[in-house]
C-alpha cells in the first residue's frame, strides 16, 4: 500500500472517531535531504504516526511539537536547517545536509475531510499502473514488490489456472484472456491500456508475448515497456509490430527487462525490473547515487512536487 493510501486511511480513523490529528507536510527542500517535497506523516492524538518526513531525525520534534498543536488547534511552520557541522544541533542528531521546512497542520472537523479529499485527489495523480502479461510464478514477486511500492498492478495472462486473484492478492484486478487468438487487439479489448504508465511482457509464451507487445506498442502512451528474454527473441516479436521501424528496438521498449544487478532468483529478477521501471519513470538513469554529484532531491516546492 502506498504511503499516501496509508496517511489517509489514519486520517479517516480519526474522523470517523472524532479525534484531532497533525498533518506534517515537507513544503520545501535545499540540499541533501532524505525525503522531497511532498512527504507527509500524520500524528494522532494517542502519539502514533503513520508515513515519514525524513529518515528518523525529525519525527521526534515534529510529534512533541504536534502534542501543543493538537491540544490548541493552530498550525505551525517548523524551519530546520541541518548543514550545521554540530550533528547535535536541537538536540536531534541530524546527519544530512540540507534544509527542510514543515507544516504542520492541526486538523478536525471540515478541515479534516478536506485534507482526506486532497489526499484522495492527490494519489489519484500520481498513481502508477502498471500492467502485468503473464502470470507465470516469476511474475508474482514482480506484483509483490510492485504493490509493496505503492504501484497499482492488473495482471493478465491466457491460461486459467494461472489467471486467479488468489494467487495475486495485492494486485487490482486480474484478467484472463482468450488462449485461442493469435492476432492483436485481444489484450486492448480487456484492459483499458489508455490508464497504465508501464508493463513488463512475461507469459512466456510466444503467439501471446507478441501479440501483447503489439497492442501495448499500438496504445502509444506507456513510457515503459519490459519485455523478458534476449534482445533477439524481442526483435522477433516486434516484427509487425505498429509504429515501429523494422530491425530496431523502440525507446521504450526494454529487452532484456532490468537492471543489470546480477540477478538469479525470481526475487532478485523482479527487483531489477521493477527497479528499472521506476528509474524509467523517474526521468534517472539507473546508477549508484555516489555518481549523482548534487543532492537526490533538487530544491523545489509542494507543488511542483505534486505535478509530477
Amino acid at each position: 500500500m502506498h504511503e499516501l493510501d496509508r496517511i489517509r486511511l489514519a486520517l479517516v480513523d480519526a474522523a470517523e472517531r472524532g479525534e484531532r490529528a497533525v498533518l506534517a507536510t515537507v513544503v520545501d527542500v535545499d540540499g541533501s535531504t532524505y525525503r522531497g517535497a511532498g512527504a507527509r506523516m500524520v500524528i494522532r492524538s494517542d502519539g502514533s504516526t503513520v508515513g515519514a518526513v525524513s529518515g528518523g531525525c525529525l519525527e521526534a520534534d515534529i510529534v512533541a511539537r504536534a502534542t501543543e498543536l493538537l491540544a490548541s488547534g493552530t498550525s505551525q511552520l517548523v524551519h530546520y536547517d541541518t548543514r550545521t557541522s554540530d550533528d547535535g544541533v536541537l538536540g536531534l542528531g541530524m546527519g544530512c545536509q540540507g534544509v527542510i521546512d514543515v507544516q504542520l497542520d492541526s486538523l478536525a472537523g471540515d478541515a479534516l475531510s478536506r485534507a482526506i479529499e486532497e489526499l484522495a485527489e492527490l494519489r489519484a495523480r500520481i498513481a502508477i499502473r502498471l500492467v502485468v502479461c503473464g502470470a507465470g510464478a516469476d511474475s508474482i514477486p514482480v506484483v509483490r514488490l510492485a504493490t509493496t511500492v505503492g504501484w497499482l498492478v492488473t495482471v493478465v495472462d491466457h491460461r486459467p489456472s494461472f489467471a486467479q486473484a488468489a494467487r495475486y492478492p495485492e494486485s487490482e484486478q486480474v484478467i484472463c484472456l482468450s488462449s485461442s487468438r493469435d492476432a492483436g487487439g485481444v489484450l486492448a479489448a480487456a484492459v483499458p491500456l489508455a490508464r497504465f504508465d508501464a508493463a513488463v511482457v512475461m507469459a512466456h509464451a510466444v503467439a501471446h508475448d507478441r501479440a501483447n507487445l503489439h497492442d501495448l506498442l499500438a496504445a502509444g502512451n506507456l513510457r515503459y515497456i519490459g519485455v523478458l528474454g534476449p534482445r533477439r527473441r524481442t526483435m522477433e516479436l516486434l516484427d509487425g509490430a505498429p509504429r515501429v521501424e523494422s530491425g530496431t528496438l523502440p525507446p521504450n521498449v526494454y529487452a532484456p527487462v532490468g537492471l543489470d544487478l546480477g540477478a538469479e532468483t525470481p526475487e532478485e529478477i523482479a527487483l531489477a525490473i521493477v527497479s528499472e521501471c521506476a528509474a524509467v519513470l523517474a526521468g534517472r538513469d539507473a546508477k549508484s547515487l555516489r555518481e549523482r554529484g548534487g543532492p537526490i532531491h533538487e530544491g523545489r516546492s509542494v507543488a511542483d512536487a505534486e505535478k509530477q
